[in-house]
């Protein structure tokens, strides 16, 4: 009994380094460079600039939900230890402003977006700054 149990306990233990090992070995994606984080920052700014001219000309309710997605999309892309902080404040007002644009108070929307903005010129701001 005591030998069965400790096959069993190698065995447990061999199938789980092998389901480790492929895991260990994947493929982890680089960080991006300072030109791709810089270019998100801009496309970042040009895209919530869009989404808030869109909110104030009350553009049809798709098209702006496309331009938050795609704002958000884009500043998910801004990998940088420094501005971290600031570019995750500058999402959660985007979110308040998705929520409070489809309960239908646009104004607090573009209240918002305003914010957002300057967020992420602040992004910009500190990212050169580096």
């Amino acid at each position: 009994m005591d030998l069965l149990k400790k096959v069993i306990l190698a065995l447990f233990v061999s199938i789980s380094m092998f389901a480790i090992a492929p895991a260990a070995m994947a493929d982890v994606p680089e960080p991006a460079s300072r030109e791709e984080v810089v270019e998100s920052i801009e496309q970042a700014i040009k895209l919530s600039g869009e989404t808030l001219a869109a909110l104030k000309e009350n553009e049809s309710k798709k098209s702006v939900l496309a331009l938050f997605k795609a704002t958000k999309k884009e500043s998910k892309k801004i990998e940088s230890t420094p501005v971290e902080r600031t570019r995750s404040k500058a999402s959660q007002k985007m979110a308040k402003a998705r929520l409070s644009f489809k309960k239908g108070d646009s104004e607090k929307s573009i209240e918002l977006m305003t914010e957002v903005v300057e967020l992420f010129e602040e992004v910009q701001k500190i990212h050169n700054a580096i």
